[in-house]
């Protein structure tokens, strides 16, 4: 029983600093930092143009570490060419607009650990266009072999990742409405209706995009409180699928 509990809380999650022109203006509060640094910098910080992306691993006992890949000097031109990267610990001031969220087994959380241990170990070089924030982030993903993954030319910038996400959302929310249309009409034809369970375990079975105001609240919560936390699966779920009790 109390593995079958563990098996429960190991999650990765996809955590995406949404570029700013896919935003929202004047919505964005995560970026203060980023703002500062290009009015008082001689060079400009890629991160601020491109976004960014990072991995959190939670583990069987519902703890989250985080990590990113980067590069030493955040210098723009210097990263378009190729130098020294690293993983860097994300803490409650890296900033996320989005995510999404996979429940995993052990073995996958296993697995996604090992690739990020060895990026720690061996970094490599960083390239904007070729192996960056969001290529690294994908590759774990790709390791722990879960679905959905984004493919191709969408896995390699936070721009693919947080569009990859959107369509996800649009998806979920697309069978929820048709959930309820279809109880709707059985309610009208005297049918019986199927249980709210249903929906929330179909959404809960398929990886979670998170919404823009869930994520960026979760943010604002860790930023405020001085740490770092998982995001709050059943918020989520309730979010999407507007059932108030999505446990």
């Amino acid at each position: 029983m109390a593995e079958a509990t563990d098996q429960k809380n190991y999650r990765i999650t996809l955590y995406i600093d949404t570029p700013k022109p896919l935003l929202r203006p004047f919505k964005d509060f995560t970026k203060h930092n980023q703002i500062e640094s290009l009015l008082t910098s001689n060079s400009l910080d890629p991160v601020a143009i491109t976004g960014h992306a990072f991995i959190g691993l939670t583990d069987k006992n519902g703890k989250e570490e985080r990590w990113g890949y980067t590069c030493k000097e955040p210098r723009l031109f210097k990263a378009i060419c190729g130098m020294s990267g690293e993983m860097e610990k994300e803490d409650h001031n890296s900033p996320y607009n989005e995510a999404i969220i996979w429940n995993i087994s052990k073995e996958q959380y296993l697995a996604a650990n090992k690739v990020i241990e060895e990026l720690k170990e061996n970094p490599g070089t960083y390239k904007l266009f070729e192996k960056n924030c969001a290529s690294v982030a994908t590759s774990i993903l790709k390791a722990a072999d879960v679905p959905d993954i984004p493919e191709g030319k969408m896995g390699l910038s936070p721009y693919g990742l947080a569009l990859k996400k959107r369509v996800m959302l649009a998806q979920r929310r697309a069978e929820t409405i048709k959930f309820k249309i279809r109880n709707t009409l059985n309610s009208l034809f005297g049918k019986e209706k199927a249980p709210n369970a249903a929906l929330l375990d179909s959404l809960r079975s398929k990886p979670v995009p998170v919404p823009i105001n869930n994520a960026m609240k979760a943010f604002k919560e860790d930023r405020k409180n001085n740490r770092t936390s998982p995001l709050d699966f059943n918020r989520v779920i309730a979010s999407i699928s507007n059932i108030r009790s999505a446990k």
